[in-house]
């Protein structure tokens, strides 16, 4: 008798990650790991991630007058970039280590597209639907009620 594959449900968006699966009754979701992959200055404002002011610099041309650099980087892109890859080295490591055999991707457009990019061969392999939703602020319970309709078979029924 073949075995039911290990499935995780990975509901993140640039800041937050969680990493779910069906409970063994088959009627509830619990975590996959331990806790969830929460990134520090994911929801913070980028004056709070900038150390200092920007340089500044005196204009001959303008009459003598001073004004800022732009900064090179949007240091709120950068944070969520660092997070995507953190989530989607968390899934390689589970997948080398054979802690699921699919995995089903909830995500806004934008973070979804962008965890695409960052996994691995090997997890992309295990990926079997991705869900464009933002369903991160939600309870296990509400999370079971939205996905189960859309995964359908996926995840074994109570």
């Amino acid at each position: 008798m073949p075995k039911n594959p290990i499935t995780w449900i990975v509901v993140a968006d640039g800041a937050r990650a969680r990493f779910l699966r069906a409970a063994p009754d088959g009627k509830r979701l619990v975590p996959a790991r331990g806790a969830d992959l929460i990134a520090p200055q994911g929801r913070h404002h980028v004056r709070d991630m900038v150390s200092d002011r920007p340089g500044r610099v005196d204009s001959t041309s303008r009459g003598g007058q001073r004004h800022a650099f732009e900064p090179k980087h949007d240091y709120h892109k950068l944070a969520k970039h660092h997070f995507t890859v953190s989530v989607a080295d968390v899934l390689d490591k589970a997948c080398l280590a054979k802690e699921f055999d699919e995995v089903i991707l909830v995500a806004p457009r934008r973070s979804l597209g962008e965890l695409r990019q960052c996994l691995s061969k090997r997890v992309q392999k295990a990926v079997q639907q991705e869900i464009p939703k933002d369903f991160t602020e939600y309870t296990p319970a509400m999370l079971w009620r939205h996905l189960r309709p859309m995964v359908g078979p996926k995840i074994p029924k109570g």
